[in-house]
């Protein structure tokens, strides 16, 4: 019985595929670096495998950027087309972007108590500036009951379109983007609180 067992842990520790770790630019660093490198403050830890090999990237949680005119406009075009929610060229817009996991089957609870789904949210939300509000979901989500569905209007991202431009990885809890109407855009990955997002739509928006 021994010798079965013995066989059996150096079988599947023949079949192990090598790590290998990436910082936030996209550069191949050693496990110790990755370690110490890692804060979720700051960063998230991902990991991916292919058939041969397993990956470790690190990502960070914000980012600034700017949307070209046509990109922007297209951007625009998309979400009224999903929600039927007109932007005019004066309008900040907030999009509450739900991620696909947790997945359905992984929730001990009925309903999600993340407080960005408290009904005060878009309320103080609406005093900070001029504010479309949007809430999309990731294509694959299967959580929208546990996220109030009968009372938040949901729309997936059917083409994919937000994933492409700003979440290609799929991290826990959402993601939100604070977007100007000259396109500039502020985002942050992973779970994060209502205070968060009024806090930098403060800042952002003023």
């Amino acid at each position: 019985m021994r010798l079965i067992f013995i066989l059996f842990t150096c079988l599947t520790f023949g079949q192990e595929k090598p790590i290998i770790f990436y910082n936030e630019s996209g550069e191949k660093i050693s496990k110790e670096n990755f370690i110490k490198t890692k804060d979720y403050s700051k960063n998230l830890d991902l990991y991916f495998e292919n058939d041969t090999t397993q990956i470790g990237l690190l990502v960070t949680r914000k980012k600034f950027g700017q949307l070209d005119k046509n990109t922007f406009e297209n951007l625009k075009s998309y979400l009224t087309e999903l929600t039927e929610k007109k932007i005019d060229s004066t309008q900040n817009i907030v999009i509450n972007y739900l991620t696909a996991y947790p997945k359905k089957n992984e929730n001990t609870n009925s309903k999600s108590g993340w407080n960005v789904l408290h009904r005060d949210y878009l309320k103080k939300l609406h005093k900070i500036a001029n504010i479309n509000q949007f809430w999309i979901h990731s294509s694959e989500c299967d959580n929208l009951e546990y996220n109030y569905q009968k009372r938040i209007n949901w729309k997936a991202d059917k083409d994919d379109l937000l994933k492409k431009l700003f979440f290609p990885y799929e991290v826990r809890y959402g993601n939100f983007i604070l977007i100007k109407p000259d396109g500039k855009f502020y985002y942050y990955l992973g779970e994060h609180s209502k205070y968060q997002i009024w806090e930098d739509a403060k800042k952002y928006f003023k």
